[in-house]
C-alpha cells in the first residue's frame, strides 16, 4: 500500500506544496520566481485568471477583480462578485483554483491524495469546506491535519533534537488570517496535543487592516479635505473609496515586512479619482502601537491556556513559532519578555507547516486502489489466520517482527523491503515467527509478509506492514470543541449531553442508547429529531452549530412511536471530520444510516446584533432581580459582562454597513466566547432559566 506523500498548507496569504520520499521533503517550487510559497489571491481580467504573485500585484491597480483571504470565509456563505466573469464565486471555488496552482507545480505528476492543513480551532464546517476545495481542485482523496501539529512535526522530524523525557511545547501561530496556540508533549518517540485554544479571525490581515484604519487613514485626513475616510472605505457606496480601501491593504501589507527590518517604511499614494497624491513616512513605533491590542488578543489566549492546564510558563521548554506574523521583531521580543521561554527561530515560519504537512503524508498509507494493482493477476488467499505484531515507530537501526499462525499450516514464509535491500528469501514457517529487520534511517520502510505451501505456492501476502524509522509521528488529532446530543427536559426545554469531549483523539465512535421522551403516533405530523451541536457543551444550545440533523416524522411510522420506548444511537467521527449517525428504534424495526459533511453557514450582523441584544437585555434582568438580595461579587461579574455586551453591541450597530472587511465575523467570535463565560457566570447562581429558554421552542417536535 502506498503512503499519501503530499502536503499541502493551503494558508490564508500563502500556500505551499511538498513532497515526502526516502525520508525526505521537498518543497515543490514556483516555476515562476522559484519560490517556496505563493500568495493564496486570485484575479479576474479580461477572461484570464492568475493566481499567486501576479494576481497579488493587480491589488494595487485592479482590486474590484482581486480576491484574497478567502479562507477566513470557509464554512460561510459568502460569495465574492467576479466583475470580470458577471459570476459569483464561493470561498471554496476560489481555495480550489489556488489548490489547482499548487498541483502545477509538480509539473506532470499525478497527484490523487494530499494531506492538507487546517487551523486547530476550524470547527466541522469550515474543515469539511476545505475538503470540498479539494475535491474541486481533483484530488480524490483528502485527509486533514491540524497546524500546529504539522509545525511540530516539521520542527522535531527537521532539528535532529536528541529528547529523552517528556517535554512540553507551546505552539504559536499567528498566520496571515489565523491564530492558535497549542499545547504539546513531546517524548522520543511521539508528539501529542494536550489542549489547544484558537480565533479564526484574527491574523496578519486584521493588522494590515488596522493599519489602514489607524494610521494611514489619519495621516490622509490630516494632509488632504478627506473626512470618516475610514468609513467610506469600507462602505460599499463608492467604488472609488473601495479600490483605495485594496489599493491600501496591499500597500499596508508591504509596509508592515518593511518595518520587520526597518524602522521606517514609505507608502506612496495616488487616487487620479479621488485627488489624493500623497507621500507618507511610518515608523516602526507607530506600526507596535497599533497592533498591541492584537497581540494582546493572542497572548490572552496563550495565558488561559497555560493557567487552563494548571501549568506555568517555567514548565514549557520552548515556543515553536509559526506564521508570517511572527517576523514581526515586537511579538518576539514580546514572547521573550512575558514567559522566558526560549523562542525557537530555526526553521522557517512560512514554510514550516508545508513540511510538516508532507512528514504526516509520508506515514499516512492511502486508501485508494492502485489501478496498476487491479490489473494485476489476484493470488487466491487461503483463509489462513496470521497475526502480525510489530512497532510502528522505531527509532532503532532494526525491529523485530513477530508473526503468530495457525497451528495447522505447514509451508515457508519470507518477507521482503520494498525497496530491495532486504529479503529473508524463503524459510520453513512454525507457529511463531521471530524476524529482526534491518531498519532505513529517517524513512518509512515498508515490508511484505508472504507465506507459501508445501509445494512453494504463494497462499498469502500482507504489504501493509510499515515501520517509520527515526522520525516522530502523531498520538491522534485532537477535537477542537464539544460534540453533544440535544435532549428534551421535562420542562419542555433542551439541553445537551457530550457525545465527544474538546481534545478527544481521532477518529471517534461511541454508542449511546436513549428513550423517547414523548409519544410520536403513526401517520401524524409529529416528528423525532436527533440533533447534533458542536461549541461548549456548557452554553445553550442555540450558541452552538449544528453538525448533524436528522427528523424521523410520524407519517411515516408503522406504528406509534411511545414515550420510553429504546432507541440505539451510533456516533462516528472520521479523522477528517465526517460525523456518521446511525439509529435503531427496535420497537419499529426501524434503521437510519446518514453521514454528513456540512460546509456552509450564514452570518448575518442584523442577527448578531439581536442575539447580543437580547443576551444584554437578559442580563440588565438579572441585575435588578439581584440588587435586593446585596450579592455584590455576583453582581459585579454581572456588570462585567453588562460592559462587554454593551461595547460588542454597540461595535455590531456600528458595523452594519461594512460591505468590505472581516468584522462581522470577528463579532460573531466575541458573540460565541462571550455567551460562554454568561453560562459559566450564570451557572454559578440558581438563576439560569432565562437564559436556557432562550433556545429556540419546536412544539411539534421531540428530541430523544
Amino acid at each position: 500500500m502506498k503512503n499519501i506523500n503530499i502536503g499541502i498548507d493551503l494558508g490564508t496569504t500563502n500556500s505551499g506544496i511538498a513532497k515526502y520520499e526516502n525520508g525526505k521533503i521537498s518543497i515543490y517550487k514556483n516555476p515562476v520566481g522559484f519560490k517556496d510559497t505563493i500568495p493564496s489571491v486570485v484575479s479576474f481580467r479580461k477572461g484570464r485568471i492568475q493566481i499567486g504573485e501576479k494576481a497579488r500585484e493587480h491589488s494595487a491597480t485592479n482590486a474590484e477583480n482581486v480576491f484574497s483571504s478567502f479562507k477566513r470565509k470557509m464554512g460561510s456563505d459568502e460569495v465574492y462578485y467576479i466583475k470580470d466573469l458577471d459570476k459569483n464565486c464561493s470561498p471554496i471555488e476560489l481555495s480550489s483554483m489556488v489548490l489547482n496552482e499548487l498541483v502545477n507545480f509538480a509539473q506532470g505528476e499525478s497527484l490523487k491524495s494530499a494531506v492538507i492543513t487546517i487551523p486547530a480551532s476550524f470547527d466541522t464546517i469550515q474543515s469539511n469546506a476545505t475538503k470540498k476545495a479539494g475535491y474541486q481542485a481533483g484530488f480524490e482523496e483528502i485527509v486533514l491535519l491540524q497546524e500546529p501539529i504539522a509545525a511540530c512535526l516539521a520542527y522535531s522530524n527537521s532539528l535532529n533534537l536528541e529528547i529523552t523525557s517528556d517535554k512540553k511545547w507551546l505552539v504559536y501561530d499567528f498566520g496571515g488570517g489565523t491564530f492558535d496556540i497549542a499545547l504539546i508533549n513531546i517524548n522520543e518517540r511521539d508528539l501529542k496535543v494536550y489542549d489547544h485554544k484558537g480565533n479564526n479571525f484574527l491574523g496578519g490581515v486584521d493588522l494590515d487592516t488596522l493599519f489602514v484604519e489607524k494610521i494611514i487613514c489619519p495621516k490622509i485626513e490630516k494632509e488632504t479635505h478627506e473626512s470618516n475616510l475610514w468609513e467610506k472605505l469600507i462602505s460599499k457606496e463608492n467604488a472609488a473609496y473601495n479600490k483605495l480601501f485594496f489599493e491600501l491593504l496591499y500597500k499596508a501589507e508591504e509596509a508592515k515586512k518593511e518595518l520587520s527590518i526597518k524602522e521606517t517604511s514609505n507608502i506612496e499614494i495616488d487616487s487620479d479619482e479621488l485627488s489624493i497624491s500623497l507621500d507618507i513616512e511610518i515608523s516602526r513605533k507607530e506600526f507596535e502601537t497599533i497592533i498591541q491590542s492584537k497581540f494582546e488578543e493572542s497572548f490572552h489566549l496563550v495565558e488561559k491556556l497555560i493557567k487552563d492546564n494548571h501549568l506555568n510558563f517555567s514548565d514549557i521548554e520552548r515556543i515553536i513559532l509559526v506564521g508570517g506574523t511572527t517576523y514581526i521583531p515586537y511579538i518576539r521580543q514580546q514572547l521573550q519578555q512575558r514567559t522566558q521561554i526560549q523562542v525557537e527561530t530555526t526553521l522557517d515560519p512560512t514554510t514550516a507547516v508545508i513540511i510538516g504537512a508532507a512528514y504526516y503524508a509520508g506515514s499516512k498509507p492511502s486508501e485508494l486502489i492502485e489501478q496498476e494493482i487491479l490489473n494485476e493477476p489476484k493470488i487466491e488467499q487461503n483463509n489462513i489466520q496470521v497475526e502480525t505484531i510489530y512497532e510502528p515507530h522505531s527509532k532503532d537501526s532494526e525491529e523485530l517482527i513477530v508473526i503468530l499462525l495457525e497451528e495447522s499450516f505447514d509451508g515457508y514464509y519470507r518477507i521482503t523491503r520494498a525497496d530491495g535491500g532486504f529479503d529473508t528469501g524463503l524459510l520453513k514457517a512454525s507457529k511463531k515467527i521471530a524476524e529482526f529487520v534491518p531498519l532505513l534511517e529517517k524513512t518509512t520502510n515498508q515490508f511484505t509478509l508472504f507465506l507459501y505451501d508445501q509445494q512453494q505456492k504463494q497462499v498469502f501476502s500482507n504489504a501493509n506492514i510499515q515501520i517509520t524509522n527515526g522520525l516522530y509521528s502523531i498520538l491522534g488529532q485532537p477535537i477542537p470543541n464539544d460534540i453533544c446530543l440535544e435532549l428534551d427536559e421535562e420542562t419542555g426545554k433542551s439541553h445537551m449531553e457530550i457525545i465527544f469531549k474538546k481534545n478527544d483523539i481521532l477518529p471517534l465512535k461511541k454508542t449511546i442508547y436513549k428513550t423517547c421522551s414523548k409519544n410520536i403516533l403513526k401517520n401524524s405530523d409529529q416528528k423525532l429529531i436527533i440533533n447534533v451541536v458542536e461549541g461548549n457543551a456548557g452554553s445553550m444550545v442555540g450558541s452552538n452549530l449544528s453538525i448533524g440533523y436528522i427528523e424521523i416524522c410520524g407519517s411515516n411510522f408503522e406504528q406509534d412511536l411511545l414515550k420510553g420506548m429504546d432507541i440505539e444511537l451510533n456516533f462516528k467521527v472520521s479523522e477528517s471530520r465526517d460525523l456518521s449517525i446511525d439509529v435503531y428504534i427496535s420497537a419499529l424495526d426501524l434503521e437510519i444510516s446518514e453521514v454528513f459533511n456540512p460546509h456552509q453557514r450564514k452570518i448575518s450582523i442584523d442577527k448578531l446584533s439581536l442575539e447580543i441584544k437580547n443576551a444584554l437585555d437578559t442580563v440588565l434582568e438579572e441585575i435588578r432581580n439581584e440588587e435586593p438580595n446585596e450579592n455584590y461579587e455576583y453582581l459585579a461579574k454581572l456588570k462585567r459582562s453588562q460592559e462587554s455586551l454593551t461595547v460588542l453591541y454597540n461595535e455590531a450597530l456600528e458595523n452594519k454597513n461594512d460591505a468590505i472587511t472581516d468584522k462581522k465575523y470577528q463579532i460573531d467570535e466575541l458573540k460565541k466566547s462571550t455567551f460562554r463565560n454568561l453560562t459559566i457566570l450564570f451557572g454559578t447562581n440558581t438563576y439560569c432559566q432565562r437564559w436556557k429558554s432562550t433556545a429556540k421552542s419546536r412544539t411539534a417536535f421531540t428530541f430523544i
